[in-house]
């Protein structure tokens, strides 16, 4: 039986319901990471600090490696770099974390129309896991300045977490990617093909580091047109 025209228009509010939380939460995220480059910290530390100074702290294993990206003991650099990255870090746990996990978990709900399925529920199960290893990984970072003398078990910990996160993002990237290619009443196929990508990007920085750059690629490429989406849908009221 087809559905009726007021069981139809419920159905758009619902996701247009979804799709304002999806761009309200996706616009938090999208201003949290222009702000980490306005802090005054970050902009007084200049060159000291590399621009993937913050993704090499996630994955430091040793103090050598702290040494690399913060400067030696007593540089003119490592106070302005560890300046730097606290103000990224604290915010990022204030604000980024928890905008960034509501955007891709109601996008989940958003893609499929309201109806929290089994795909819906485990993109969301992804998200939060992703939040709970960026939790461990970000206050595991903060914790190990202004010394920066870490254990190394210390180490181990918060950069298996970074792993953890990626890998989860990358997951929640491809289960709202099949929601796409299944969702009714149409596939989206553009959207969930841009999707797939912040798995490839992850699996590129898993094999080499220096692949940075695709993975912060990646997640832009897909996470902007799936914001772009959910802004229009959230005007037009359609799915």
């Amino acid at each position: 039986m087809a559905p009726t025209h007021a069981e139809q228009s419920l159905s758009r509010e619902v996701t247009r319901l979804w799709a304002i939380a999806t761009a309200l939460s996706g616009i938090a995220a999208l201003g949290v990471t222009i702000a980490f480059q306005a802090l005054p910290e970050v902009k007084a530390a200049g060159a000291c600090a590399a621009s993937d100074a913050v993704l090499r702290f996630e994955f430091a294993r040793t103090l050598a490696d702290l040494d690399e990206i913060f400067g030696p003991s007593g540089g003119e650099c490592r106070a302005k770099v560890v300046a730097a990255l606290d103000a990224v870090n604290t915010l990022d746990v204030l604000l980024f974390i928890p905008a960034y996990t509501a955007f891709v978990s109601f996008a989940a709900l958003f893609l499929s129309g309201g109806k929290l399925g089994a795909l819906a529920m485990m993109a969301i199960a992804a998200a939060i896991i992703a939040l709970s290893a960026d939790y461990v990984e970000t206050i595991g970072l903060l914790s190990y300045t202004p010394d920066l003398t870490p254990a190394p078990e210390m180490l181990a910990r918060s950069s298996s977490a970074a792993w953890i996160k990626f890998a989860a993002l990358g997951v929640n990237g491809l289960l709202l990617a099949v929601i796409c290619f299944t969702a009714a009443p149409r596939a989206r196929w553009i959207i969930g093909a841009l999707l797939c990508l912040p798995s490839i990007g992850v699996a590129m920085m898993f094999y080499d580091l220096r692949w940075v750059p695709a993975q912060t690629f990646a997640f832009f490429a897909s996470w902007t047109p799936l914001l772009i989406m959910a802004i229009k849908s959230s005007i037009t009221g359609r799915a």
